[in-house]
């Protein structure tokens, strides 16, 4: 595994809302081969810290969260998942439709960026998430 520094931005657009921009950076480890991507890192949140698994095989990326945060989301365009998501101690039900998830080309490193819409709690809100993992 090589060392990265990990850079995630989102931008957030609720149905009735302005967009929201969420970004954060973090050390973490990449592991390539022609068939997949792996990327790991863990990131403070309020309440403790989330583990990040992130797979990219076959075009598919799926996030796996693990601690103060807990969720699995498997992206593929054009289809619709029901996801768990978990913040000890409610789990709420979530649907995610997934309209794009690109392999970024960069200088040096990889990256991917996916677009979404989610519903929690009967709100709807589309995200582009963009990841980028170059090396330390």
């Amino acid at each position: 595994m090589e060392r990265v520094q990990v850079r995630r931005v989102s931008v957030i657009t609720p149905d009735a809302g302005e967009p929201e921009t969420v970004a954060g950076e973090w050390e973490g480890a990449l592991r390539t081969t022609p068939a997949e991507l792996l990327l790991t890192f863990t990131e403070p949140v309020e309440g403790g810290k989330v583990f990040n698994r992130v797979i990219w095989r076959d075009g598919i990326l799926t996030v796996d969260r693990r601690g103060a945060v807990s969720s699995r989301i498997v992206f593929r365009t054009g289809e619709t998942v029901g996801v768990d998501l978990t913040i000890p101690p409610l789990s709420i039900p979530m649907t995610v439709t997934t309209e794009e998830v690109l392999l970024l080309p960069t200088p040096n490193g990889v990256g991917f960026r996916v677009l979404f819409s989610s519903v929690i709690s009967g709100e709807r809100r589309r995200t582009e998430m963009t990841v980028v993992a170059t090396p330390v």
